[in-house]
């Protein structure tokens, strides 16, 4: 199906949500964040990259996804739902989140952009 994503506050809400809980060590990890800040200056770096992961995360997560098609690029953002959906899950004691597995597309397939 095909939605208007913020029309559906649940993306917002859970983003806020893992927000709240993300270690800002994890964020700090992250690859495209760093090369960004790398490029454009530490300073010039804005939150929105740093909590990308989070927003990205409550996308699959709040579909309880079991699978998900990813490029390569993609990969270390599906690994960090999935750090963070065991996380939520072992904090409160609940079995709340799936951790979703990667599906990677086969050779010749375009990517959609």
């Amino acid at each position: 199906a095909i939605f208007q994503q913020s029309a559906v506050p649940g993306h917002s809400e859970l983003a806020w949500i893992l927000q709240s809980n993300t270690p800002m060590g994890w964020l700090n990890r992250m690859t495209q964040f760093k090369e960004k800040s790398r490029k454009d200056g530490q300073n010039n770096a804005n939150l929105g990259l740093f909590a990308y992961p989070t927003l990205m995360a409550a996308d699959i997560l709040l579909y309880q996804a079991s699978h998900v098609p990813v490029g390569d690029d993609q990969t270390q953002h599906l690994e960090f739902s999935r750090s963070i959906a065991r996380r939520m899950n072992d904090k409160y004691n609940v079995d709340l989140f799936a951790q979703p597995q990667a599906i990677f597309p086969r050779a010749g397939i375009e990517r959609v952009m």
